[in-house]
Protein backbone atom coordinates (compact mmCIF):
# COMPACT_ATOMS: atom_id res chain seq x y z
CA UNK A 1 0.00 0.00 0.00
CA UNK A 2 2.91 2.16 0.92
CA UNK A 3 4.14 2.12 -2.63
CA UNK A 4 0.86 2.85 -4.29
CA UNK A 5 0.73 5.92 -2.34
CA UNK A 6 4.11 6.79 -3.30
CA UNK A 7 3.39 5.76 -6.87
CA UNK A 8 0.61 8.51 -6.75
CA UNK A 9 2.72 11.34 -4.93
CA UNK A 10 5.20 10.71 -7.60
CA UNK A 11 2.54 11.11 -10.34
CA UNK A 12 1.34 13.86 -8.79
CA UNK A 13 4.82 15.54 -8.40
CA UNK A 14 5.60 15.18 -12.08
CA UNK A 15 2.12 16.18 -13.40
CA UNK A 16 2.56 19.93 -11.83
CA UNK A 17 3.59 22.58 -13.71
CA UNK A 18 6.18 24.85 -12.90
CA UNK A 19 4.21 28.69 -13.81
CA UNK A 20 6.25 31.78 -14.28
CA UNK A 21 4.36 35.02 -13.26
CA UNK A 22 3.87 37.31 -15.95
CA UNK A 23 4.36 41.53 -15.17
CA UNK A 24 1.94 44.47 -15.99
CA UNK A 25 3.69 45.77 -18.59
CA UNK A 26 2.95 49.35 -16.50
CA UNK A 27 4.88 47.71 -13.84
CA UNK A 28 8.34 48.07 -15.85
CA UNK A 29 9.27 51.74 -16.39
CA UNK A 30 9.19 53.32 -20.06
CA UNK A 31 12.73 54.09 -19.81
CA UNK A 32 13.30 50.33 -19.18
CA UNK A 33 11.37 49.21 -21.88
CA UNK A 34 12.79 51.18 -24.18
CA UNK A 35 16.51 50.19 -23.21
CA UNK A 36 15.52 46.55 -23.85
CA UNK A 37 13.95 47.54 -27.11
CA UNK A 38 17.07 49.25 -27.89
CA UNK A 39 19.23 46.70 -26.82
CA UNK A 40 17.51 44.06 -29.45
CA UNK A 41 17.29 46.02 -32.16
CA UNK A 42 21.14 47.50 -32.03
CA UNK A 43 21.58 43.28 -32.13
CA UNK A 44 19.42 42.60 -35.23
CA UNK A 45 19.81 45.47 -36.81
CA UNK A 46 23.62 44.93 -37.14
CA UNK A 47 22.39 41.94 -39.14
CA UNK A 48 21.23 44.55 -41.37
CA UNK A 49 24.06 46.83 -41.57
CA UNK A 50 27.17 44.32 -40.93
CA UNK A 51 28.30 46.07 -37.95
CA UNK A 52 29.26 44.28 -35.39
CA UNK A 53 29.89 46.08 -32.10
CA UNK A 54 31.70 44.31 -29.42
CA UNK A 55 29.70 43.55 -26.22
CA UNK A 56 31.02 45.68 -23.07
CA UNK A 57 31.06 44.37 -19.73
CA UNK A 58 29.02 47.02 -18.61
CA UNK A 59 26.05 46.42 -20.51
CA UNK A 60 25.82 43.09 -20.70
CA UNK A 61 27.49 39.87 -18.36
CA UNK A 62 30.73 38.14 -19.18
CA UNK A 63 29.42 35.23 -20.80
CA UNK A 64 27.46 37.76 -23.44
CA UNK A 65 30.49 39.45 -23.61
CA UNK A 66 32.50 36.42 -24.70
CA UNK A 67 30.73 36.64 -27.83
CA UNK A 68 32.90 37.35 -30.47
CA UNK A 69 31.78 39.25 -33.90
CA UNK A 70 32.52 36.11 -35.82
CA UNK A 71 30.17 34.37 -34.04
CA UNK A 72 27.74 37.66 -34.51
CA UNK A 73 28.33 37.07 -37.95
CA UNK A 74 27.79 33.66 -38.52
CA UNK A 75 24.31 33.71 -36.37
CA UNK A 76 23.45 36.71 -38.87
CA UNK A 77 24.23 34.89 -41.76
CA UNK A 78 22.19 32.22 -40.93
CA UNK A 79 19.06 34.97 -39.60
CA UNK A 80 19.52 36.41 -43.28
CA UNK A 81 19.84 32.91 -45.38
CA UNK A 82 16.33 31.63 -43.65
CA UNK A 83 14.31 34.55 -42.32
CA UNK A 84 15.43 37.66 -44.56
CA UNK A 85 16.32 41.35 -42.81
CA UNK A 86 14.72 41.81 -39.49
CA UNK A 87 12.33 44.67 -39.75
CA UNK A 88 10.83 44.99 -36.09
CA UNK A 89 9.67 43.20 -33.02
CA UNK A 90 6.45 43.97 -30.59
CA UNK A 91 6.48 43.46 -26.49
CA UNK A 92 4.41 40.52 -25.81
CA UNK A 93 5.00 40.04 -21.98
CA UNK A 94 7.62 40.61 -19.32
CA UNK A 95 7.97 37.18 -17.57
CA UNK A 96 9.31 37.50 -13.90
CA UNK A 97 12.41 34.58 -13.61
CA UNK A 98 13.85 36.33 -10.54
CA UNK A 99 13.39 33.86 -8.54
CA UNK A 100 15.01 31.09 -10.54
CA UNK A 101 17.72 33.44 -12.18
CA UNK A 102 17.07 36.51 -10.79
CA UNK A 103 16.09 37.66 -13.70
CA UNK A 104 13.42 39.43 -16.06
CA UNK A 105 12.21 38.23 -19.65
CA UNK A 106 11.01 40.08 -22.51
CA UNK A 107 9.25 38.10 -25.02
CA UNK A 108 8.93 39.81 -28.39
CA UNK A 109 7.31 38.65 -31.19
CA UNK A 110 9.58 39.30 -34.26
CA UNK A 111 9.10 40.56 -37.96
CA UNK A 112 11.22 39.32 -40.37
CA UNK A 113 11.20 39.86 -44.32
CA UNK A 114 9.97 35.68 -44.53
CA UNK A 115 7.74 35.08 -41.04
CA UNK A 116 7.52 31.63 -41.78
CA UNK A 117 7.37 30.48 -38.60
CA UNK A 118 6.29 33.21 -36.80
CA UNK A 119 9.63 34.07 -34.12
CA UNK A 120 10.24 35.24 -31.02
CA UNK A 121 12.65 37.35 -29.73
CA UNK A 122 13.70 36.53 -25.91
CA UNK A 123 16.05 39.01 -24.39
CA UNK A 124 17.32 38.55 -20.33
CA UNK A 125 17.57 41.21 -17.83
CA UNK A 126 19.21 40.58 -14.41
CA UNK A 127 17.95 42.91 -11.71
CA UNK A 128 21.82 44.35 -12.20
CA UNK A 129 20.35 46.08 -15.46
CA UNK A 130 22.99 43.67 -17.37
CA UNK A 131 21.55 41.91 -20.16
CA UNK A 132 22.06 38.13 -19.74
CA UNK A 133 21.02 36.71 -22.86
CA UNK A 134 19.08 36.71 -25.93
CA UNK A 135 17.76 34.33 -28.26
CA UNK A 136 14.99 33.90 -30.92
CA UNK A 137 13.27 30.65 -31.65
CA UNK A 138 9.81 29.90 -32.82
CA UNK A 139 6.66 31.75 -31.90
CA UNK A 140 4.99 29.88 -28.92
CA UNK A 141 1.60 31.67 -27.58
CA UNK A 142 2.65 29.94 -24.20
CA UNK A 143 6.23 30.92 -22.25
CA UNK A 144 8.07 27.95 -22.59
CA UNK A 145 11.42 27.50 -20.45
CA UNK A 146 14.56 26.83 -22.62
CA UNK A 147 16.80 24.88 -20.83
Amino acid sequence: MRFFYLLILSLWFISCKTTYPKLSSDSISITEKQRVYDFGEKILKSCVTREFIQLSEKEVTKGLAKLSLEQMQKSCDYFDSVHGKFIDMELIEIIDDTYTNNSLIYRYKANFEKNIPLKEIRIWVQKNGKFSGIIYQDWKDEYVVNN
